[in-house]
């Protein structure tokens, strides 16, 4: 198998399973009875579902070796993250730097542009449907920058929970939200998921989604390999990354710290734009050249403003060049707020710590970029 990376589907009642295959190049999905295509297991508790995954996953690896382990989620917010990785730590046995937690549709983003790029040259959209809803999402792309930049687009209108519809109703609402996603934009192609799908009932609004030359692809497992191919992603280096997902969970900017005596614009990057505000920290150390001020570079992915951001060191005792050394800290308090911690450690017995500590928070809701 090469490369072990996982991706999980984890979903209220069923959940799904994949893992790289390092011949194909392509992840493969793990079937609940070998042999045959049954993919859907059962969920009951996020605990028991681990267990059986731990079992299932045996003929292609230890689980606790793996690379890298991402879960879908329908949804990812800070608590429910820091939740499921705490269990995962606990039960797979593997640290939480190699534990990644992302929504369905960032794992859409993933799975379609690790397709050809026929597949989302202009936009494709996804229809989920289960648990009686019928869920629309449209994956935008831009192709033109490097790396690429993906965001998901969804309206209320496009979201409909079937309730006691009948096939036909159902028909007639997904046939509506397809003509109005169609009418406003370029599709390359449609992407069907889900059991909620496993009947006939769509029969005339396939014609709708199959008009105008757009390929239409029909399965229930987009969501893990999804999860595998952003898995196999996070062994890259970020600027060897094709793309990057800007959710509105995700932090737009690349934040970096200028390096003393090294060029105006020579940085050391401390933040990646795309990475969940929740998971955005980082720190380092650093020493002070003559001036006490430390310079924030961050830049957007979308937008020509760079924004600098100044903090001086108040009230730092006066030393030689090089002869402070400081600790610095970032991290994301939401996808808006920035907040800043510098930390005075001295010069070894020469020049002792004065214990001195700043904080910064920086809004960038009113800088015109978040």
């Amino acid at each position: 198998m090469g490369t072990f990376v996982i991706g999980f589907d984890l979903g209220n009642e069923t959940s799904q399973i994949c893992c790289w295959n390092g011949k194909s190049k392509e992840p493969v999905s793990v079937a609940v009875e070998p042999g045959t295509e049954k993919y859907r297991i059962p969920t009951e508790t996020t605990e028991s579902f681990l267990k059986k995954a731990m079992r299932l996953l045996k003929p292609y690896g230890k689980i606790h070796e793996a690379a890298d382990v991402v879960f879908s989620v329908e949804r990812a917010d800070e608590q429910a993250v820091a939740e499921l990785r705490r269990l995962a730590m606990q039960m797979i046995g593997i640290p939480e730097s190699r534990i990644f937690v992302q929504s369905r549709e960032e794992s859409f983003c993933a799975y379609v542009l690790h397709q050809s790029r026929e597949i989302w040259r202009h936009q494709a959209v996804l229809f989920a449907c289960g648990g009686g809803e019928l869920r629309s999402t449209v994956l935008n792309v831009n192709g033109r920058t490097i790396p690429a930049m993906a965001r998901a687009e969804k309206e209320e209108k496009w979201q409909v929970s079937f309730g006691d519809y009948t096939d036909t109703e159902k028909d007639l609402a997904l046939a509506g939200i397809a003509r109005d996603i169609f009418g406003s934009r370029p599709v390359s192609s449609v992407f069907l998921v889900g059991e909620g799908f496993d009947g006939k009932w769509y029969e005339e609004s396939l014609k709708i989604l199959c008009g105008a030359g757009k390929r239409v692809f029909a399965g229930n497992n987009l969501f893990a390999k999804g999860a595998c191919y952003r898995a196999m992603d996070e062994l890259k280096k970020p600027e060897e990354r094709a793309y990057v997902f800007l959710g509105e969970d995700k932090i737009p900017y690349n934040v970096g710290l200028r390096a003393p005596g090294a060029g105006r614009e020579s940085l050391y990057t401390l933040l990646n734009a795309g990475t969940s505000w929740y998971e955005a920290k980082a720190e380092c150390e650093a020493l002070l050249l003559e001036e006490p001020v430390l310079e924030f570079i961050l830049k957007p992915m979308q937008g020509n403003t760079t924004l600098r951001e100044s903090m001086t060191l108040t009230g730092i005792p006066e030393r030689p060049p090089r002869t402070t050394r400081l600790h610095i800290a970032v991290e994301f308090e939401s996808v808006e707020k920035l907040r800043i911690e510098v930390r005075d450690l001295g010069f070894g017995e020469l020049f002792p710590s004065s214990d001195l500590v700043w904080n910064e928070v920086v809004d960038l809701s009113q800088e015109g970029g978040a």
